[in-house]
C-alpha cells in the first residue's frame, strides 16, 4: 500500500473500509466541480468557493465560479486504489506559479471528498491545506 493510501485509511477509516465507488483510471477529457469546505481561517483564503475543474491530456483549466477568473496549469493523475486518487498540479496563477495536490476518495463513482494541499504557491500562507467536495461531471 503506498504511503498517502495507507495515511487517507488511517485519517478515513469509513471511507477506506466502506468505499463501495471507483474514481476515473484517467482524467483525459473529464471535468469536476468542487466546493471547498466552507469555514473560513486564514490559511484557508478560498473557503467556500466553488470552482469548475476541466482537464485535457496533461493540461487543466481552473474556472472560479461566479468570478472571471480562469487558471491553467499540467496535473500528473495517479489512481492508488480504486476508491482513492492523487492529482498533482502546476498552477500558473497570475501571480507566480502554485504547486498542490488534490487527493480524492470517493463516496460514489461521481462524487467523494477531496484534500487539498499546497506545498507552495503565491497566495499565503504558501502552503497549507483544505478540504471539500468533487462531483464528476456526467
Amino acid at each position: 500500500m503506498q504511503p498517502i493510501a495507507l495515511l487517507t485509511a488511517l485519517l478515513c477509516p469509513a471511507l477506506a473500509a466502506a468505499a463501495n465507488c471507483t474514481l476515473p483510471a484517467t482524467l483525459d477529457q473529464r471535468q469536476f466541480t468542487n466546493l471547498s469546505d466552507p469555514l473560513y481561517a486564514p490559511d484557508n483564503p478560498n473557503a467556500g468557493r466553488m470552482v469548475q475543474l476541466s482537464f485535457a491530456g496533461s493540461q487543466y483549466v481552473l474556472d472560479i465560479l461566479g468570478t472571471d477568473t480562469r487558471i491553467g496549469g499540467s496535473y500528473r493523475y495517479q489512481r492508488l486504489a480504486p476508491h482513492i486518487a492523487e492529482i498533482e498540479m502546476v498552477e500558473s496563477h497570475p501571480a507566480g506559479l502554485a504547486r498542490y495536490t488534490l487527493l480524492l476518495t470517493c463516496q460514489t463513482d461521481r462524487q467523494g471528498r477531496f484534500i487539498y494541499t499546497q506545498h507552495d504557491g503565491p497566495i499565503a500562507p504558501r502552503q497549507r491545506q483544505n478540504s471539500g467536495r468533487w462531483t464528476l461531471q456526467p
